[in-house]
């Protein structure tokens, strides 16, 4: 694959720490890849998890379909009592969300640090 072809290309890892699925996004999420983010992030919501973490960081492009596509698992996850956290969105992606996004569903925070502890679930009673 040329690096032409691989600047096109939406790459997807998936991790857990502590129990809480991390999954990053990197590359492009537009038209042509978004489905497979919403695919990743549906499975886990579907598997029952209630506090999922999506590093977009490493994204360099995303166009509406990117944005709807992670709109829709944040409703989902959401509307299932859970929370969807995107960590420190580029400046491209993060002009995005504040021109299109419900502030109501996805919630962006600027580390993995500051996702993990609103995640955590409660220590002592």
């Amino acid at each position: 694959m040329s690096n032409s072809e691989e600047q096109f290309q939406l790459r997807i890892s998936i991790r857990s720490t502590d129990g809480i699925p991390h999954i990053v996004l990197a590359g492009e999420c537009d038209a042509f890849t978004a489905s497979f983010a919403h695919a990743a992030i549906s499975s886990l919501i579907s598997e029952g998890y209630r506090g999922i973490i999506v590093d977009i960081s490493r994204l360099n492009f995303m166009d509406v379909a990117g944005f709807h596509a992670l709109d829709d698992c944040c409703r989902q996850i959401t509307e299932s009592g859970g929370k969807l956290l995107l960590v420190n969105p580029g400046e491209y992606v993060e002009a995005i969300y504040d021109i299109l996004r419900e502030k109501e569903s996805c919630v962006i925070v600027k580390s993995v640090d500051e996702a993990m502890a609103l995640l955590a679930p409660p220590t002592g009673a």
